[in-house]
């Protein structure tokens, strides 16, 4: 079945993007690819002591290895008529211990973006499988991260744990979730893109099983959920849509480029009482190259969460609870910058992201930030040295974030890392 569907999938795509028979002029090709890094991690964390009683507290240490790789199949081909086609599939060790020990390694491995594609010279590129959205992805502008291990879109969040890792909109925020992207050709300097998604599962039957009915199923439209404090959790996107259009131009040695873009979504709805609140988040970003510099910023506002949560919509005080849910919209803002000379690379960013956090009215409002500073160093064709220092913040007032309750204690938790490495590309 898998077999006919796929040779279905290829006919209709030569029927869209080209007359004639799909006759491969060039055979499909396959490669190998990927990468491995290793890095050393001194951590010093708010909150790295968890517990409520000395018999549970469990207190992490600063310093760290830690080691991680992606193997990427890439798979091209190309027809008679001009049409191109590929597939790629990326493999990745990505896989935590459960909260018991030892019930999972954590060198499984899962799979990262999978996805195939058809391309036309004339009328661009449909993609199909797991993978980012246009806005976070194929159109993606004004985030610099080609210095250290990416700064605050790196590898820093490996080493944070618990209530002290702030939220942050980048690259694949939404997760690979299975859908259909087209982008077109390039027009007097401008491109555009639109992406869908029916829900935010990856892969086949995300949660769902032959045996048990659940609200992780990714097919899920409705479920029950209510909890002591009378705001609704729990939920699941649906219908994820993205848009956006690019703009790449030159003036005078200067490569500029700038896009604005849309993400909206609508939400599995609960039986029980309030449900949540579907996505509707814009995005602008602008980037400039030239001689060895690289600037850029982007900035999101919207009804959404930190990171690309979902809102919770407004609802009467539950009965024996004075609570209502605080719907305050989401803004982020990213700024970087770098240049590069002889092989070395040196850069620095920032995002400040606002949010209602955890939606109680008696709470401010929530606030990510972080910086970082960093360098990478090609020592060869595809091997680096890294090196890299991240600031963390994140803040709520009137919210114990180590303890997840009203109060004054624990409004604010701190992180430093600093990053040692090195990787190869191949």
């Amino acid at each position: 079945m898998r077999k006919i569907l796929l040779a279905t999938t290829a006919v209709a795509a030569a029927a869209l993007f080209g007359p004639g028979e799909a006759v491969a002029q060039q055979a499909p090709t396959v490669r190998v690819g990927g990468y491995f890094r290793f890095n050393y991690a001194f951590t010093n964390q708010d909150g790295s002591s968890v517990g409520t009683t000395p018999a549970t507290t469990v207190r992490n240490g600063k310093s760290d290895f830690a080691s991680d790789t992606e193997i990427h199949v890439i798979v091209e081909g190309k027809a008679a008529n001009g049409l191109t086609y590929g597939a790629t599939v990326e493999m990745q060790v990505d896989f935590n211990r459960g909260a018991t020990a030892n019930t999972s390694s954590k060198t499984q491995f899962d799979t990262d973006e999978m996805y195939m594609w058809v391309a036309s010279p004339t009328l661009g590129q449909l993609r199909v499988g797991d993978e980012d959205g246009v806005v976070l992805g194929a159109l993606l502008t004004g985030f610099v991260t080609n210095f250290g291990t990416g700064g605050v879109d790196g590898d820093v969040y490996d080493y944070v744990t618990g209530p002290s890792r702030p939220a942050y909109i980048a690259g694949g925020a939404l997760s690979d979730s299975s859908k259909v992207i087209y982008t077109s050709p390039q027009f007097f300097g401008f491109d555009f893109g639109a992406s869908f998604a029916f829900n935010n599962g990856e892969g086949e039957d995300t949660g769902c099983t032959n045996d048990v009915v659940a609200s992780v199923c990714d097919r899920a439209t409705s479920f029950g959920y209510s909890n002591s404090l009378g705001v609704p959790g729990g939920f699941r996107l649906r219908n994820e849509r993205q848009a956006a259009i690019r703009y790449r131009g030159t003036f005078a040695g200067v490569g500029l480029q700038a896009n604005v873009g849309y993400i909206g979504s609508d939400v599995t709805s609960n039986t029980n009482g309030a449900s949540g609140h579907g996505l509707e988040v814009y995005s602008a970003g602008v980037q400039a190259t030239a001689y060895g510099f690289l600037v850029g910023a982007n900035y999101m506002w919207g009804d959404g969460q930190a990171g690309l949560g979902l809102l919770a919509r407004p609802s009467p005080n539950v009965a024996g609870n004075a609570t209502r849910l605080d719907t305050r919209n989401m803004s982020q803002l990213f700024l970087g910058g770098s240049y590069t000379f002889s092989g070395l690379t040196i850069g620095a960013n920032y995002y400040n992201g606002k949010s209602a956090g955890n939606q109680r009215i008696e709470t401010g409002e929530r606030t990510d930030r972080a910086w970082s500073v960093g360098a990478a160093y090609t020592l060869a064709p595809g091997l680096q040295l890294v090196a890299e220092y991240n600031n963390l913040k994140r803040s709520e007032g009137g919210f114990d974030l180590l303890n997840s309750a009203l109060g004054n204690s624990n409004n604010t938790l701190r992180t430093d890392v600093f990053l040692l490495g090195s990787r190869i590309a191949f």
